[in-house]
């Protein structure tokens, strides 16, 4: 399967050639405030991702104590993805860039205990973690590992 998307002005498009390694929501402070809400993210491999176009680079102090990258459209200020230090090369693509290509169905919830009270756990979470979990804990729960070259 693959997969393509793009920021807001179309300046920055993407492209992937498989499936991602996991669905997941992210409740932590750190997203709430950035994004409004709660992230709705797949992960990739960082080095699956074909990007055209040139990103802007912000960086943070995510919840693990480790940086949090987050690369975005200078132009529109879209977020195409973040790349913890923790999971090294692996990013998080805002779900919602994908438009209709795939059912979002996240299996796995971080920072359980900061879930905004009006959103519902969604049905298809397998792991609700109450904080980001550990480096280990997070690679027992990639998937498609058999789809990488």
């Amino acid at each position: 399967m693959s997969y393509s998307g793009n920021c807001h002005c179309k300046k920055i498009t993407f492209d992937l050639d498989h499936d991602p390694m996991m669905q997941f929501q992210c409740h932590c402070s750190t997203c709430q405030q950035r994004l409004g809400t709660s992230l709705s993210a797949l992960a990739w491999p960082e080095h699956e991702i074909k990007i055209n176009g040139d990103m802007k680079t912000y960086t943070i102090v995510g919840g693990s104590g480790l940086n949090m990258h987050y690369f975005h459209c200078p132009d529109c200020s879209t977020l195409i993805y973040n790349k913890p230090e923790l999971l090294e090369g692996m990013a998080y693509i805002p779900a919602g860039l994908l438009d209709d290509q795939i059912e979002f169905k996240p299996t796995v919830e971080l920072w359980s205990l900061n879930r905004p009270k009006w959103m519902q756990k969604a049905s298809s979470i397998i792991v609700s973690l109450e904080d980001n979990g550990t480096l280990e804990r997070l690679q027992e729960l990639l998937e498609n590992l058999d789809q990488r070259e």
